[in-house]
């Protein structure tokens, strides 16, 4: 996987073990909408299982992007719906490149974390001692992050959104605009808007809609 490229913004996207059977008709998809909704110059990068930094294993592969490239990266999942223009995200993450910025978590959300504590774990929790989050759903970062924790943080977390918050939070995150990122079954489902992209956490997914 080449780390940099002649476009300066990367959009990249995750295709791990053909994703829901039908990786490429997500890939196919993501792409389409990122040239519809980002006037920005970029390349669009499909990152698969193969392309996994040396030695890590592949469990929160997501995680592992965050090492893999130079220069700024827009990551979207497979099974977001970009519906408008999403070039406000990217001229955010570059007002301030030394963050990771990604939306505030749905149901867990950093920004109403309580003052607890859990053995093992050093980030934010809520309440009944969850992980208090991010949404790992859209990130948007510039440069290599340092990973080297992510490991011995899996088996204490419930996966890559709690590992990413419990290394960077609070001074190596910034918050998109919770209006522009919004959640398929919380806001659209309510007739709460769709924003400039939805997340389908949990079900359906895209394709169970056609």
């Amino acid at each position: 996987m080449p780390a940099g490229g002649m476009a300066p913004l990367t959009v990249a996207v995750l295709n791990w073990r053909d994703y829901q059977g039908r990786g490429q008709w997500y890939v196919d998809r993501m792409r389409a909408q990122v040239g519809q909704h980002l006037t920005i110059p970029h390349r669009f990068v499909e990152v698969t299982e193969r392309d996994l930094p040396e030695g890590r294993t592949g469990r929160c592969n997501k995680l592992y992007l965050l090492e893999m490239f130079d220069g700024e990266v827009l990551y979207l999942d497979l099974d977001v719906d970009v519906v408008a223009n999403i070039d406000h995200l990217v001229e955010l993450g570059r007002s301030d490149p030394g963050r990771i910025w990604a939306r505030n978590d749905f149901s867990y959300p950093v920004t109403i974390e309580a003052r607890v504590s859990r053995p093992g774990y050093a980030g934010p929790l809520m309440h009944n001692g969850r992980e208090a989050t991010i949404n790992s759903s859209v990130m948007y970062w510039r440069g290599r992050k340092d990973m080297s924790g992510a490991e011995a943080l899996i088996p204490v977390t419930h996966g890559d959104q709690g590992i990413i918050t419990a290394l960077f939070w609070p001074d190596g995150i910034g918050l998109f605009p919770e209006d522009s990122i919004r959640s398929y079954k919380y806001h659209v489902q309510r007739g709460l808007g769709t924003g400039s992209i939805t997340v389908y956490h949990g079900r359906p997914k895209p394709h169970d809609l056609q």
